[in-house]
């Protein structure tokens, strides 16, 4: 919940930012899924960590429904045990996933060095 208060903390000038609910949290996921073969075509990412995302976003896929509205309501997070598969799911991809950056040919072309930071080059 601090990591979501975090993130809305210009909406909400540091108070809490449970009226946003909970879809950011798919919607960051969503960030590195949508970019999953990109980044496996340029040895970001390796086959098995490719799969390893796949696998967790259709875990996702099948159980985040958007017209529930209660699942994407903050309590849900404590209350709802979609959420903790969600959370164990994701735990196993992270500990697949690299920590350290991986640049590519693209990555520096387009993203001045790889930094998460960077922007685009335009």
């Amino acid at each position: 919940m601090q990591w979501l208060d975090n993130i809305f903390s210009q909406l909400t000038d540091g108070e809490s930012a449970e009226a946003y609910g909970n879809d950011e949290l798919v919607m960051e996921f969503n960030d590195i899924a949508i970019a999953r073969d990109h980044m496996m075509e340029y040895q970001e990412l390796s086959a098995k960590e490719a799969k390893t995302v796949a696998e967790l976003e259709r875990m996702i896929g099948s159980i985040c429904v958007p017209s529930d509205a209660v699942f994407w309501e903050r309590k849900a997070l404590h209350d709802d045990p979609r959420w903790e598969q969600i959370r164990a799911a994701a735990k196993l991809t992270l500990a697949q996933l690299p920590d350290e950056l991986r640049e590519s040919d693209w990555t520096r072309r387009n993203w001045g060095g790889g930094s998460s930071k960077a922007v685009p080059s335009t």
